[in-house]
């Protein structure tokens, strides 16, 4: 891809910001010292607007003379409950927290956007707003800062936003037009049965017991009352329960997830999970409790924003994506205003950068950052 000069200038600047980033991760919510860096780097750089949103997030606005439209861009702020593994000068410096999903990327993308504005505020023809938002692997802060206005004064027409990805080669954009990620919900459940000594087991309800049974009788929800033609999932990622060998358990707490692409699908799994949960209280004479922690919609790319995107990146760059089980309340922000959102690529094996999101040894190059502020830059028309 043919990086502007200007941009190809800041390769410094940006590896120092995300190094800076990787080093100092901050959980959901507690974006602190994320966002003071971000609000200092804006005031710097004499944005019109610099607003503390959702708490720990930011809205920052340059104003165009006569803007024709306003374009915002979004940018994922917290990390990950992740030990790194990775052996770097710029490895995390706290325990147990990781930049693990790549949204020191995604921030130093924006901030090398706004330094580009700054320096061509003169060329804007259209406002720009840059969302940092909070707690995207978390609770979500997507909603709420829709609702504390970041699409509204200056009111957006079109957002854009992006993810590293280290299943694409360096140098590619990942794009598809409509579906890209999944729908997503995360739910906690709760069984409760009652303790006893683990030798007079006819004392107690064994909550493990009625749990087990529980995972057993999902498994066939998808492939017994889901059209097989329609993509969707249901896991079981952490199950606790009770409290010595010997003691019948009275309490086990189950933390699982759906995912799918379309609503129908998404609510009758849901009822099902709900109908077989009653059966189990009533089976095993327990107490269930269903309780959602999140929700995300599926993200998909408005047909204008994406054939838009499609123009302005060479083709030769662009590959075709399958939609993706992974999710991102990006979704959002898409039910509000159009827009889109790709994969920025990262991979490369040679430096042997090609460990998945979420992993202790995700890493890339910072070099391919410029990647993603060239295509802002277009999406711009700053020349």
């Amino acid at each position: 891809m043919k990086i502007h000069p200007f941009i190809q200038g800041m390769v410094i600047d940006v590896r120092d910001i995300r190094r800076y980033l990787h080093q100092t991760p901050e959980l959901g919510c507690q974006e602190v010292k994320t966002q003071a860096f971000i609000y200092r780097y804006l005031e710097e750089l004499g944005f019109d607007k610099i607003i503390k949103i959702a708490d720990t997030g930011i809205k920052a606005v340059m104003y165009a003379v006569n803007p024709k439209k306003t374009f915002a861009f979004r940018a994922d702020m917290d990390a990950l409950n992740i030990n790194e593994e990775n052996q770097l000068d710029y490895s995390s410096k706290i325990s147990g927290r990781m930049h693990a999903c790549g949204h020191d990327g995604h921030m130093t993308v924006l901030l090398g956007l706004a330094k580009l504005i700054s320096q061509y505020k003169n060329h804007l023809t259209d406002n720009v707003v840059l969302l940092f938002q909070p707690a995207e692997e978390s609770i979500g802060g997507a909603q709420r800062m829709i609702q504390e206005n970041a699409l509204i004064d200056p009111k957006v027409d079109m957002i854009f936003g992006l993810h590293m990805m280290p299943d694409i080669p360096e140098g590619k954009i990942g794009l598809n037009e409509g579906p890209i990620m999944a729908q997503t919900s995360e739910f906690n459940i709760e069984i409760i049965g009652k303790s006893s000594h683990g030798a007079m087991p006819q004392r107690g309800i064994d909550s493990i017991v009625a749990s087990a049974h529980f995972i057993t009788l999902i498994q066939s929800i998808i492939t017994r009352y889901v059209d097989p033609f329609e993509k969707s999932l249901i896991s079981i990622g952490h199950i606790s329960g009770g409290e010595r060998g010997n003691i019948i358990a009275e309490r086990t707490i189950m933390e699982g997830m759906i995912r799918t692409f379309s609503d129908d699908v998404y609510f009758n799994i849901k009822n099902r999970i709900l109908a077989i949960l009653q059966g189990i209280e009533i089976g095993f004479s327990v107490v269930a409790h269903f309780k959602e922690t999140a929700y995300y919609p599926v993200v998909s790319n408005d047909a204008y924003a994406c054939k838009f995107l499609n123009s302005i990146i060479e083709e030769t760059n662009i590959v075709k994506m399958k939609p993706l089980m992974i999710a991102e309340d990006f979704s959002f922000f898409q039910k509000a205003v159009p827009g889109a959102y790709f994969f920025l690529g990262c991979g490369n094996k040679l430096l042997d950068l090609e460990h998945p999101l979420h992993s202790n040894r995700f890493n890339f190059n910072e070099d391919v950052l410029l990647n993603g502020i060239e295509i802002y830059r277009r999406i711009l028309n700053i020349m």
